[in-house]
């Protein structure tokens, strides 16, 4: 349960938003920036991976209950209490999700987001 709530932690919070959808969230602006300066992203992969993260937060949002996805909003992620078909569904978007982002990255970048993922799941998750 640890494992999937971290998993859902780096997916809902990592779902990375360009300036022009936030919605006065100016951590998720900072991180984007931070992101995409970082990986040196063209403004075509700044767009490509915006529409990956728009659709996983569809499909993510797609397979929680009304209440779920009021928690997720209140980044309350241990209380989800997700159903074993839920984890699953959420372990394949993720997956696919991952997979996109490295199709639209050159290989050095692919390199630079492979460690900056490592270095992520090193830090413990906040309650």
């Amino acid at each position: 349960m640890v494992i999937l709530s971290g998993l859902l932690l780096i997916t809902l919070s990592f779902s990375f938003v360009p300036p022009a959808f936030s919605q006065g969230s100016p951590s998720r602006v900072e991180k984007w920036e931070k992101l995409s300066e970082k990986l040196n992203l063209t403004e075509d992969q700044k767009a490509q991976w915006q529409e990956i993260k728009r659709s996983q937060r569809e499909r993510v949002s797609g397979i929680l209950t009304p209440e779920q996805q009021e928690q997720a909003k209140e980044k309350k992620w241990r209380s989800l209490n997700l159903t074993d078909a839920q984890k699953e569904q959420m372990r394949a978007i993720k997956q696919e999700t991952n997979q996109q982002i490295q199709g639209i990255l050159t290989p050095e970048q692919q390199q630079i987001w492979s460690e900056m993922k490592k270095n992520r799941q090193k830090k413990p998750v906040n309650p």
